[in-house]
Order: structure tokens, then C-alpha cells, then sequence
């Protein structure tokens, strides 16, 4: 376990670390993101369903299957850092993963595929917690134009641009088949958008500047399937 800092403990078991460069804000990789994402499911299920207040790192790696080190950087960076014999604070950890990655600031989100992926996806109540809201439902299909998706009625694509300026959106979600993929992200960027996140079974592109997240859900069973091969 890494030493203290100096300063006082803000709470018991951790240190919040200051940075002197107060207005300057440090960009996270993308893989230390998704890490500090599973160390806040992670120790949010502890917390509630167990009761834990404190965690070492040590254990907090062996849940993942990570090195400690690796743990201990991660918090670091984000401002937080263990006591001795102590470890981390559960709660100091999971408010300052839950500031870093922006959950604290309302997004809203219009979903681009109206169908069964799409109304999935809608219907998810999980969002709410990390302040997404999904404000509209569109499709390029008419005959889904008009139909009930969860409390929401899908609206055609020529609508994108008014729901995305009257909500101040900024993520678009698409759940469309592949070819109509790139023509949807096209038209969510020229109404706005500043983030994609991309169901679709394709890879799109997008002017620089925006951000796109591809959630290709084979690959989640390429790994499983690879480590069945392996026996």
C-alpha cells in the first residue's frame, strides 16, 4: 500500500490528493476509464450489499484480477490515495470516480433505432443513476414512426435537429441496422451531437471533435469463446 500524503484525511482511509494546477483538468485513457468503471460497480456492490467501509488494494485487484500496483496508480490519479493498515475509504473512492467521469453534471441522449435493441436500451432504469437521460426515440424506418417504445413515441429523423437543440443533447445512442449506421451518426452530428454511442454492427465515422464509443456486443463473447478454445 502506497504512503500517505501529508495533508489531513478527509475521511477515514483515504486522502483526497490536491493538485496545484487547480484549473487544469487531467485527461484519463480510455482503458484507465473503464477500469475506474468497474472499481465503482465493483465497490458500490460492497458497499450496499455487504456494508464494507474500508478496502485494501490488494483485494480490490484480486476481485478483478488486476495488480495491486496498477489499482493504486489508478486511484492516485484521480486524486485519492490509501492509508497504511487502513486501505481506502469505500465511500471517499466511489464519490471521486463518480466526479471524475463527469456522473455528477446531467447529459441527455436521443436514441437513434427504435427497435427491439433500441427499446431495450430505453427502458434501462440504470442511467438515471450516472445522470443520462434519454430525451427522444427516432428510426429511418416509417413504418416504426409513430409507435409506442417505452414513454416515448419514435419520431422521424428530420425532428433530430429541434429535440436535440430544444434538450441541449449530447450523446446520441444508435441501435440501427448497419446500413443506416453512418447516415444516422451524420445527421446527429450536423443537429449537435457531440458523442456517439454506437450499437450498430458497423464501424462509423465522425469529424474530429466527437467522440464515438462502439459497443460491438460479439466482442464480449470473442473473449468468452477464447477462453473455452483454451480449455
Amino acid at each position: 500500500m502506497s504512503n500517505a500524503a501529508a495533508a489531513p484525511p478527509t475521511r477515514k482511509g483515504a486522502r483526497m490528493k490536491r493538485n496545484p494546477e487547480s484549473g487544469k483538468r487531467r485527461v484519463l485513457r480510455r482503458a484507465h476509464v473503464e477500469r475506474l468503471m468497474n472499481y465503482y460497480q465493483l465497490l458500490q456492490g460492497l458497499r450496499i450489499q455487504e456494508h464494507i467501509e474500508t478496502i485494501s488494494s490488494s483485494r480490490i485487484a484480486d476481485m478483478i484480477d488486476l495488480d495491486d500496483t496498477l489499482v493504486r496508480k489508478d486511484l492516485a490519479a484521480i486524486g485519492v490515495r490509501g492509508c497504511p493498515r487502513v486501505g481506502y475509504a469505500v465511500k471517499v473512492v466511489v464519490d471521486a470516480i463518480y466526479k471524475s467521469l463527469g456522473f455528477e453534471e446531467p447529459r441527455r441522449a436521443v436514441l437513434i433505432g427504435g427497435g427491439r435493441l433500441g427499446g431495450a436500451i430505453a427502458a434501462y432504469p440504470g442511467f438515471a443513476k450516472y445522470g443520462l437521460t434519454i430525451v427522444a426515440i427516432f428510426d429511418v424506418d416509417p413504418a416504426k414512426i409513430g409507435m409506442n417504445v417505452g414513454e416515448h413515441v419514435v419520431r422521424p429523423l428530420d425532428e433530430l435537429a429541434g429535440v436535440v437543440a430544444q434538450h441541449k443533447a449530447e450523446v446520441a445512442i444508435l441501435t440501427l441496422p448497419a446500413d443506416f449506421a453512418q447516415v444516422a451518426a451524420d445527421n446527429a452530428v450536423a443537429a449537435g451531437i457531440r458523442a456517439l454511442w454506437n450499437f450498430a454492427p458497423t464501424w462509423i465515422a465522425a469529424p474530429e471533435g466527437v467522440r464515438i464509443r462502439h459497443e460491438h456486443l460479439s466482442t464480449g463473447f470473442a473473449e468468452l469463446a477464447y477462453h473455452l478454445k483454451q480449455g
